[in-house]
């Protein structure tokens, strides 16, 4: 190739448009021509009797089409465990009992006033959904990421998921407890309004399906470079603190659920221990906060069980 040829293409090439990247207010990102943002749905649970619903929805006022990518589906292992994993999702699965994965999983696109249900019946540990899972993780729980993304910023704003997870005596919901995705926040989590039984005897007390006495739940994603560790601590009404307790460690992308007290003595689930005495008023709860102190930056969710209701509970920073 002659000189005056390279020089011509050059030319050419200086004259060709460029497309600008989209300006994405923070927390978006730019990719490519669109913004982009990454959440989180933390712990959430399918199979051995639960059941968790998706649902997606893209407000008529936005103006065009929104897309939900599935980034990441991971355990309480997180980036440890590079085994087999995926869940069955009903209507969208390859076959009946056949998961799909991060890889196998394709884009849902709707268009302004779309709306989206996905059903998540069970948790994978191989590609036939028959295998256990391995030594370590609740074995019908996990966390997913999910990519949000449009060319119109103000579209990405304008999507709305959810995340219902349930649990059922047969075909029937007896808790449930709905939550949006949640963006990597601070270290330290705040949870205010919590109730829970002050004794041993009056905790996991069930009347039929409703529980007698309230007791709370928490679930942590490590959205840092590393594993994290933590503390929680319980504050009464009255000011006075209980614990804290320590968070074992979270691996890279790992989760971890918990409830705030253990059930039975040796609890693996529980962070205080069964025998825990709170300070409480006179209906016999402790009214209060809890406080999650972690090493790196998270995703809280936090979860109370009060009669037979399950509820989501604020987590502010």
């Amino acid at each position: 190739m002659k000189l005056g040829e390279v020089l011509a293409i050059t030319v050419f090439a200086a004259a060709l448009p460029a497309f600008a990247a989209p300006t994405c207010p923070a927390p978006q990102v730019a990719q490519g021509s669109n913004c982009t943002l990454s959440v989180t749905l933390g712990w959430a649970a399918a199979g051995l009797g639960t059941q968790s619903i998706l649902q997606f929805y893209v407000s008529p006022t936005a103006s065009g089409p929104v897309t939900w990518t599935l980034t990441a589906i991971n355990s309480s292992l997180g980036s440890t465990y590079t085994g087999f994993m995926g869940i069955t999702v009903q209507g969208f699965s390859p076959g009946p009992g056949i998961p799909i994965t991060v890889a196998s999983a394709t884009p849902d696109v709707l268009n302004p006033g779309g709306y989206d249900v996905i059903r998540v019946a069970q948790v994978c540990w191989d590609s036939t959904c028959t295998a256990p899972a391995p030594s370590g993780p609740v074995a019908n729980m996990f966390s997913a990421q999910l990519l949000i993304s449009a060319p119109n910023p103000a579209d990405v704003t304008a999507a709305v998921t959810t995340l219902t997870i349930q649990f059922l005596n047969g075909n029937q919901v007896t808790f449930e407890e709905a939550e949006t995705p949640q963006l990597a926040g601070p270290n330290v989590s705040y949870i205010p309004g919590v109730s829970i039984g002050g004794t041993p005897a009056s905790r996991y007390v069930y009347n039929g399906t409703a529980v007698t006495a309230p007791f709370d739940a928490i679930s942590i994603t490590n959205q840092s470079n590393a594993p994290i560790t933590g503390t929680v601590t319980l504050v009464a009404s009255d000011g006075s603190l209980v614990g804290p307790v320590n968070i074992p460690a979270i691996p890279v992308n790992g989760a971890a659920g918990y409830l705030v007290v253990g059930r039975t003595p040796g609890d693996a689930l529980g962070l205080f221990p069964s025998s825990t005495v709170l300070p409480s008023l006179n209906d016999g709860n402790l009214h209060g906060a809890i406080i999650v102190n972690m090493s790196g930056p998270n995703v809280v969710l936090a979860q109370e069980y009060n009669g037979n209701a399950m509820l989501n509970l604020l987590v502010s920073h």
